[in-house]
């Protein structure tokens, strides 16, 4: 096998196990995600990442099998964004370089709005799902999109159809936590014919960058409860604590409750780059 995992553990999730090892003859150190064959997800991760080619997307660099695992190489990063708002004197806590504010927030919609024009939607945007990659010798930090085992794909108008509700629920969109509650509370069946679109994606990007721009506070609150009932009656109580007030407008664009009213990804690249000049 090229791929060898290590024994020192990135993160665990779902299916999968990361691990810090090396890969290839020249031994380069990557990331390795070691998952079941037939887990849930390994195929839609494994063809969005062998397609999606973008600085603020994590890279493929290969994946192989064995007997009942599936090995992918990624590119090694220094930490996914929750970990810049841990605790100090936590030996987790990210304490590298990081670029100014809103270049964060320009290389995430940026690559979201790759992913969308690649014809998929993420479905899982949350903070641990964004990883910091730092340059050695410059020390240029890119932000990554990762995490694609949730991922479709998408028709040309940025719709597919919903046959399961997944993801992590404080990051849904309130059309796809209402589409849950639905089938918590009748058959599945109802859910069939049902469509998302990319749109959901640009509500989770919202909540991301308000989660950063707040030091680590969801924007719709603190527990599990509060956050899923504020996403559904539309009251982001802790957006109130970014002092700008022309990134505070864009946000709530992004966190607009119906779809269809809701800014567009690559509209949320122009406003940054607006903001940026």
């Amino acid at each position: 096998m090229e791929i060898d995992c290590g024994n020192k553990v990135l993160g665990r999730g779902g299916y999968a196990t990361v691990f810090e090892g090396v890969w290839g003859v020249n031994r380069r150190p990557v990331a390795v995600k070691r998952v079941f064959l037939h887990a849930e997800g390994t195929r839609q991760e494994e063809e969005a990442l062998r397609k999606l080619d973008h600085p603020n997307v994590i890279k493929l660099f290969h994946a192989e099998s064995g007997i009942v695992l599936r090995f992918f190489a990624l590119e090694l990063c220094q930490a996914s964004l929750e970990k810049l708002f841990l605790k100090e004197g936590d030996p987790k806590k990210y304490c590298g370089p990081m670029p100014p504010p809103l270049q964060v927030l320009h290389q995430l919609a940026t690559g979201l709005e790759y992913i969308h024009r690649m014809e998929f939607i993420h479905r899982d945007l949350k903070p641990e799902n964004v990883l910091i990659w730092v340059e050695p010798r410059t020390q240029k930090v890119l932000m990554k999109w990762s995490g694609f085992g949730l991922c479709e794909h998408v028709d040309a108008t940025g719709s597919y159809t919903i046959t399961e509700i997944k993801g992590t629920l404080n990051y849904l969109a309130p059309e796809i936590l209402k589409m849950k509650m639905l089938r918590d509370t009748m058959k599945r069946n109802t859910l069939e014919l049902q469509k998302g679109t990319v749109k959901s994606d640009v509500f989770g990007e919202g909540l991301v960058f308000g989660y950063f721009l707040s030091n680590g506070k969801h924007p719709f609150g603190g527990d599990h409860a509060e956050i899923q009932s504020n996403i559904i009656s539309q009251n982001p109580i802790n957006l109130e604590q970014i002092e700008s007030q022309s990134t505070r407008e864009l946000l709530l664009k992004m966190l607009t409750d119906e779809p269809e009213n809701r800014i567009s990804s690559p509209d949320v690249v122009k406003a940054l780059e607006q903001l940026q000049n």
